[in-house]
């Protein structure tokens, strides 16, 4: 019975703190009540990368462990399985310990949560535009844990595509928490995406930006750009405490900006960006390329879809074996790399053709992409970006030291400009990734280099994205009438539960109340509707004053019974059904709400059990579906 009493205790503080909530969100402006709500996704999207980040780091160091690179010191120093591989006294250990992890993160992801495979940006952009931006977080937990195994033991892929989806499930949860509309539930879902990217590489506006700008190949988000804004800022503040300042890449020392900006340079980021765009291409097409084998595999050979990481994984450890360069995440050993590249010579630990710089570089850079697209492209669970971000800097370099002598500029300044432009073509992402790598080199002049540069790869390619969820421009607002989203619904032949959406749940009127009384309780409740119920609890129709033409005045001082006003039959659809029943009832009724039931079983006057389908007293209407 206490166990009871404290659970009702605390279901009613929970529901007053709702209250108290939607009450004060009520009534804040613009600018303060996004950025209140930031504040919360920013929080918790941080608090969960963090512990996504404490996960991966256990499992490094149990792979450090078997490799004999053991101590204390390795959970807090190596953040990156390379440089681990690179360390090993046991490198022949190398295949098995990716094996063996690609099996345990894919049984993982393919018995708790199949969406949870491969990239996380495409699964947060496809959620945007397919699924009304509802991610759901059981997904991002099976995709943090899985990732945190894959990445910990070697695989190649990047940190940032679980964490994007992380936050995007944060931005979405806390969004139908607060019973916010489609609209504002996806500005929720780009603020999250923008706070875990920011949190992962401190770089506030480029995170903002890139969040914004991933949802289409030629166009942005702008109506999500101050929310993305305000988060990715708090979640920037964050990650200064808990990872600290500079955590990732070295800030890139540059000795005369003006000869950055002089024509004969300027032309060379234009140059850097037609020499970066068939990388670029490659990188997209040998990641969808590989996708698609395994795919087959797994449609005309019936081979089990958790197989596929595992092969993916084993390839990926025979080439790391012999060059452990390109495993893991690749952000520490970039970070030296990049280091290396401003002094003119490559770090000891990482050589592979002697002093040559050029060899090296490239060698890397093409690597990176075949590893990367075998452990993403054949189902396992991580990011893209990192991987690029590492080529795009070792083919900028190697651009820079074709160049050098006849620019001056250090091969170290286009090894940055490399990561803005390699990615920023193959995401179609140009002007975020051109703030985020000069956020990252600590170098505000880096922006229109990199914007160059990028912007001209990206021409290059075409259309051409590895983010296969992005829409060429944004819908006008108008297009989306309920017939074309219905349409678009059918072609996509996934079924969305009603349960998924938003419910605005409703008291009822008796249909014994006396008119003027349920009026009063709709103007105080702002509600523009009322479902009717009679006696047993069956609804007998909806109150809608404006539909029936009801004059107000008169309602307000009627004693007649809400049984003898005209009612308008709503629409009603169970829980369970899919969306496009939802909508297929809206327009044969003509109505932007319907009414929705969920199943129960009854007992009959024979004794005998029959499912019995009664109304729940709630409306979904067409703004929030």
């Amino acid at each position: 019975m206490g166990t009871r009493r404290v659970m009702a205790v605390i279901a009613i503080l929970a529901r007053k703190l709702d209250e108290a909530v939607r009450a004060v969100l009520k009534h804040l402006g613009y600018v303060e009540r996004w950025l209140l709500i930031s504040i919360v996704a920013a929080v918790v999207s941080s608090l969960a990368i963090g512990l996504f980040y404490v996960l991966l780091r256990l499992v490094l160091a149990g792979a450090a462990y078997i490799h004999g690179v053991a101590g204390p010191e390795i959970v807090m120093k190596i953040s990156d399985y390379s440089i681990v591989a690179l360390l090993a006294r046991h490198k022949p250990l190398i295949p098995v310990i990716l094996g063996v992890g690609a099996l345990a993160a894919s049984l993982i992801v393919y018995k708790f949560e199949p969406e949870a495979a491969g990239g996380g940006t495409d699964a947060a952009v496809y959620a945007y535009h397919h699924r009304a931006g509802i991610m759901r977080p059981r997904v991002a937990i099976v995709k943090a844990v899985a990732s945190a195994i894959l990445l910990g033991t070697g695989g190649s892929a990047g940190p940032e595509g679980p964490s994007i989806q992380i936050g995007g499930a944060a931005g979405s949860s806390i969004a139908k928490y607060l019973g916010m509309g489609v609209v504002e539930r996806k500005i929720m879902l780009v603020a999250g995406m923008a706070a875990a990217l920011s949190f992962i590489f401190q770089s506030p506006v480029g995170s903002a930006i890139f969040a914004v700008e991933v949802l289409y190949m030629r166009d942005m988000e702008l109506n999500a750009l101050i929310p993305a804004l305000f988060a990715s800022i708090i979640s920037y503040s964050l990650s200064l405490h808990i990872l600290g300042p500079g955590y990732k890449l070295p800030s890139l020392a540059i000795d005369s900006l003006s000869r950055m900006y002089s024509l004969d340079v300027l032309a060379s980021y234009i140059l850097l960006g037609l020499f970066t765009a068939p990388f670029a291409y490659m990188y997209v097409y040998v990641f969808t390329r590989t996708r698609r084998v395994f795919e087959k595999l797994h449609r005309e050979h019936r081979i089990p879809q958790w197989i596929g990481p595992v092969i993916g994984a084993l390839l990926v450890g025979v080439i790391g074996a012999f060059v452990p360069h390109v495993l893991g995440t690749g952000e520490e050993l970039l970070s030296l790399m990049l280091e290396g590249f401003q002094q003119g010579e490559m770090p000891g630990l990482v050589r592979l053709f002697g002093d040559s710089l050029l060899l090296t570089a490239l060698l890397l850079a093409i690597l990176k992409i075949v590893v990367t697209s075998l452990t993403v492209g054949s189902g396992g669970s991580g990011g893209l970006l990192a991987p690029g971000l590492f080529a795009g800097a070792m083919i900028g370099e190697v651009f820079g030291l074709i160049v050098h002598d006849y620019t001056g500029i250090p091969p170290g300044v286009y090894a940055y400009l490399g990561m803005a432009s390699l990615f920023g073509a193959a995401s179609k992402v140009s002007v975020g990734l051109s703030f985020f790598v000069a956020e990252i080199g600590g170098t505000p002049a880096l922006v229109v280099p990199a914007l160059i540069s990028s912007l001209t790869a990206s021409l290059a390619l075409g259309n051409v994205s590895i983010v296969e969820s992005q829409l060429p421009h944004k819908v006008p607002p108008a297009i989306f009438t309920v017939e074309s989203l219905l349409e678009i619904l059918r072609g996509q032949k996934t079924c969305i539960k009603v349960r998924e959406f938003p419910i605005r749940h409703i008291t009822a009127a008796n249909w014994n109340e006396k008119l003027r009384d349920v009026v009063k309780r709709m103007i105080r409740q702002k509600l523009r509707i009322m479902p009717v119920v009679d006696d047993y609890g069956r609804i007998v129709g909806v109150l809608d004053p404006g539909y029936i033409g009801l004059d107000l005045r008169y309602a307000l001082r009627s004693e007649e019974l809400v049984a003898e006003v005209s009612l308008t039959q709503p629409p009603i659809v169970y829980i369970d059904d899919c969306i496009v029943r939802a909508l297929e009832e809206m327009v044969i009724y003509g109505a932007d709400y319907v009414g929705c039931c969920r199943p129960r079983l009854q007992v009959c006057r024979r004794d005998t059990t029959r499912r019995h389908y009664r109304c729940a007293l709630s409306i979904n209407t067409r703004g929030s579906a």
